[in-house]
């Protein structure tokens, strides 16, 4: 039935989840002598099939697909029109304000901007970093960014964005991030090392070490850092 043509989609693509739903509800008749009403597995079907196509669409091949760097030491830059978001969060305590930045650079490396905030409650580090991948996200569009390569060295979160079923217990944060690359022309994810990381790194570890805890949104890169930004540019 799922291979015929003359089959709706929608239907044909249920009917994993119809007998999943079914085997399911057996069980709860079996061991727990409960029953779900014949309405709720209708919905139920529909809304995790819809859910599971949502989380593991497949994207053109030129919106999300370049080849993986995260083997390279240095940063490297996007093609051109497209801009490259290195992102970091720093992580230290489930108590503490965890540190986060984001810097934004077109192909001949130049900044368009950067920001830095400070953000509480993160259990750990990955609930910090898949807010910041949120949070960089929102930004460049409120900016007008419709091109972007968003590249962490926190390669765990990258690989949660791409299969995010594999990850339950951040599914919900997974989901606002699927749903805010809707909004993008081109959305890729892209792992780094931590030394081509080095300038978002320094960024967001300034917001714990400096008690720097007010966020801003600034054009260009942070003058401190202007001589190794010219070093990558370089």
């Amino acid at each position: 039935m799922m291979e015929d043509r003359n089959i709706p989609t929608t239907l044909a693509r249920s009917i994993p989840w119809v007998l999943w739903l079914i085997w399911k509800n057996r069980n709860s008749i079996l061991y727990a002598e409960t029953q779900v009403s014949q309405e709720k597995t209708f919905r139920d079907i529909r809304e995790e099939m819809e859910q599971w196509f949502l989380l593991n669409a497949v994207s053109p091949r030129d919106n999300m697909e370049r080849p993986c760097l995260q083997n390279n030491d240095r940063w490297l830059p996007p093609e051109e029109g497209v801009i490259k978001c290195n992102i970091h969060a720093n992580w230290r305590s489930s108590t503490l304000h965890s540190g986060i930045a984001w810097i934004a650079r077109d192909q001949d490396g130049n900044v368009s901007y950067h920001a830095r905030d400070a953000i509480t409650h993160a259990p750990d580090r990955m609930v910090a970093e898949i807010r910041c991948v949120i949070w960089a996200l929102t930004s460049l569009n409120d900016i007008g960014v419709t091109k972007v390569i968003i590249a962490s060295d926190y390669n765990e979160v990258m690989e949660a964005i791409k299969a995010p079923l594999q990850w339950p217990r951040h599914i919900g944060l997974l989901q606002q991030v699927i749903k805010l690359t809707e909004k993008f022309e081109m959305v890729a994810f892209e792992g780094e090392k931590t030394t081509a990381n080095g300038i978002a790194r320094d960024i967001a570890r300034s917001v714990l070490r400096d008690g720097r805890f007010q966020s801003y949104l600034a054009m260009g890169g942070p003058s401190w850092l202007h001589d190794r930004i010219a070093r990558e540019k370089i």
